[in-house]
């Protein structure tokens, strides 16, 4: 009864509030607005879990990027020494401010003679050693003179300035200015064996592949008079077929292998370009056009005029590749220990020669051994040793049997050990003790 009256009550009082502030009332009485309803099915979160994996396995398939910054690297050392190769792009410079020496500093060639940070500071530095001459020279021999030590001069002056800005070109915060690619990036892998098999096996190949083109031309390589070098002929007889590539459907003929041998022992591959065979380098990136080597090749000047037209139909297989290339320039190549003074070339041919003689004496000592142990076999048991031995009969696997079960049965008696029971029994008595014993009774 209490708690009715006290409810009356409150239901009074609120009656009076609302009829005092009727707007209060309708703030209060107001329904609270009703969050929306997530879905939880089960296909819902099926396909957020999907669409999450797919996300994840599209991120993990993606290559990760090469740093801009990567003095270590001669994969980008020689992307950005590419970007140089162009004559029309970048012309000759001296060997102080050559095109090596901007790429290994990560500078790339962008524009005529102008080179660029891609990826880190983006400074742009434009190379030129041109200059225009004094005005009022004449044409004595005293003037030239002093014309020609004036440009020399300023030639130097000027390579010794854009050596600086190799360095001091790049931005203060940027990571090339600090340090460069080391001094041996330039150094090719040409010793191990799994480095330099891929690079022969695939050069070789794509030799093969424009042999027509090649096998009219003179081609002129390593004089193989040293006798730590082995001749063409004797590597492609004495080198295994795997290394070389499996065999073509069609047998090039010998001359050809020979040919395309002698062409990728000197770091060249076969090409084509718009349908013309080249020999390239994809060390120095340089391109030699094969059409200009043929025999029915006519050059625009007379032969009277030019000074060795022998000579210049040959492909010279070392001089051909650019100057700073290792293939061709020792100082680039930087070999090690009996190899160092020479090139690519010749540090090839000999890891390739010791190869070869390594085969052929292991090759040697196995016959060796094949052939002495035939001399030591009498005739009888190699005749025993060629045929086959005749089945055994029923009663000859029975005592074979027998004999196996009464040597099993010698070798369990041998490993049984017979062990005593042990009783625990009193150590004998002897006079000290039974005195002892007399004493402790009185």
């Amino acid at each position: 009864m209490t708690e009715a009256i006290a409810t009356k009550k409150r239901n009074f009082y609120k009656s009076l509030d609302a009829l005092d502030n009727p707007s209060a009332t309708s703030i209060s009485t107001e329904p609270a607005t009703k969050r929306p309803r997530r879905s939880i099915s089960i296909t819902s979160i099926a396909s957020r879990n999907t669409t999450a994996t797919a996300k994840t396995t599209t991120t993990q398939a993606t290559p990760k990027a090469t740093p801009a910054f990567s003095p270590w690297s001669q994969e980008t050392f020689l992307a950005r020494l590419k970007t140089f190769s162009s004559v029309s792009f970048w012309h000759p410079k001296p060997e102080a401010i050559s095109e090596v020496e901007w790429a290994k500093r990560g500078w790339s060639c962008v524009d005529v003679n102008t080179v660029a940070c891609r990826g880190c500071c983006g400074k742009r530095v434009v190379v030129s050693l041109s200059f225009a001459r004094k005005e009022g020279t004449t044409d004595g021999d005293d003037e030239d003179a002093d014309g020609n030590e004036d440009e020399e001069d300023l030639e130097t002056a000027l390579t010794f300035k854009y050596k600086t800005l190799i360095v001091d070109g790049h931005s203060s915060t940027c990571a090339w200015r600090r340090s460069g690619c080391p001094d041996d990036i330039y150094r090719l892998q040409v010793i191990r064996p799994a480095a330099w098999q891929p690079s022969l096996r695939k050069r070789y190949q794509s030799t093969h592949q424009i042999s027509e083109a090649i096998r009219e031309v003179k081609v002129q390589g390593l004089s193989h008079e040293k006798p730590n070098i082995l001749s063409t002929e004797r590597l492609l007889a004495d080198l295994p077929a795997d290394i070389l590539g499996p065999p073509a459907e069609e047998q090039p003929a010998p001359e050809d292998s020979l040919q395309a041998l002698e062409v990728a022992l000197h770091g060249w591959r076969g090409s084509k370009d718009a349908g013309t065979e080249l020999l390239h380098c994809d060390v120095c990136f340089q391109r030699i056009g094969l059409w200009m080597y043929q025999p029915d090749y006519k050059p625009s000047r007379s032969a009277s005029e030019s000074d060795d037209a022998e000579d210049s139909a040959t492909v010279d297989l070392v001089e051909l590749h650019r100057e700073h290339c290792p293939w061709r320039n020792p100082d680039t190549q930087k070999a090690l220990g009996n190899l160092q003074g020479l090139n690519a070339c010749q540090v090839l041919q000999h890891c390739i020669s010791a190869f070869v003689r390594e085969e052929q004496r292991r090759s040697d000592r196995q016959r060796k051994s094949v052939s002495a142990a035939e001399d030591h076999d009498p005739d009888g048991d190699r005749e025993n040793r060629g045929s086959a031995s005749p089945a055994p009969s029923r009663d000859e696997v029975e005592r074979q049997d027998k004999e196996r079960e009464s040597r099993l049965k010698r070798l369990k008696t041998l490993f049984k050990i017979k062990r005593k029971s042990a009783i625990l029994t009193p150590p004998p008595k002897t006079s000290d003790t039974v005195t002892r014993g007399k004493r402790a009774a009185n």
